[in-house]
């Protein structure tokens, strides 16, 4: 038992260190796609992110109170803000991006999905962690 514990504990003390390395940008190839996210993150900095770009399930999700938080934290952002995209990724006909805003002294995630008719399906922004 006390290896099983000791191979845990050396995993977990791993994974943690692998996660707080910074993620490099990949080629972007959907040019048009980093402009559509930029101008969703310009709108939603503006507190004016349209009901008709997301779905059922990200409008149940983003609350008012949630919408307000993510705008307040790309405030520092350069409008619109620069990205750069860490990883692309489908699930059916679903698209799944990963960027990092790069504002002033601070960095964000920013986590995006689509949906096969192209509307927002999942929204996240939140800090980069430090390294």
């Amino acid at each position: 038992m006390r290896i099983d514990w000791t191979l845990l504990a050396t995993a977990a003390l791993v994974s943690g260190c692998a996660q707080a390395q910074r993620l490099p940008p990949i080629g972007d190839t959907e040019p048009d796609v980093t402009q559509q996210i930029a101008v969703v993150l310009t709108q939603l900095r503006n507190n004016a992110v349209p009901r008709e770009q997301l779905t059922d399930k990200a409008h149940a999700a983003l609350s008012a109170p949630l919408l307000r938080q993510m705008g307040v934290a790309l405030q520092p952002c350069a409008t619109p803000p620069a990205l750069e995209l860490l990883s692309r990724t489908t699930k059916g006909e679903d698209r799944n991006y990963l960027y990092r805003a790069l504002c002033g002294n601070t960095t964000l995630l920013v986590e995006i999905n689509f949906n096969k008719a192209a509307r927002i399906d999942r929204l996240v922004v939140r800090s980069e962690p430090k390294e």
